[in-house]
């Protein structure tokens, strides 16, 4: 919900300039906002951050299944890789949203 000052009637240029430079500086900080969210994305998504929590996840499995076939692996690393990169497009989209608001 618009706070009670958005709403308020602009009745000379002086409130008109002061609007302008708030929602210039509210643009501002959303842009700085989408723009970590997506270095944070890019980042969680480098070939050694993906690989390092995709092996820790196949090797608990191993462990727990017993089963340690290659075409099995390969099956669970495509299927965790996917997973990853889902999961964080959907939190930064939802950070992103939640901000937008």
């Amino acid at each position: 919900m618009m706070k009670t000052t958005m709403m308020n009637k602009i009745r000379s240029i002086k409130q008109l300039k002061a609007r302008q430079k708030k929602l210039e500086q509210r643009k501002t900080e959303l842009e700085k906002a989408i723009r970590y969210d997506w270095l944070d994305v890019k980042d969680s998504m480098k070939p050694k951050n993906v690989a390092g929590q995709v092996f820790a996840h196949i090797f608990e499995k191993e462990q727990q299944n017993g089963d340690s076939s290659l075409a099995n692996t390969l099956s669970q690393l495509a299927a965790v890789l996917t997973k990853i990169g889902v999961e964080k497009a959907e939190e930064k989209v939802a950070e992103w949203m939640k901000h937008k608001k």
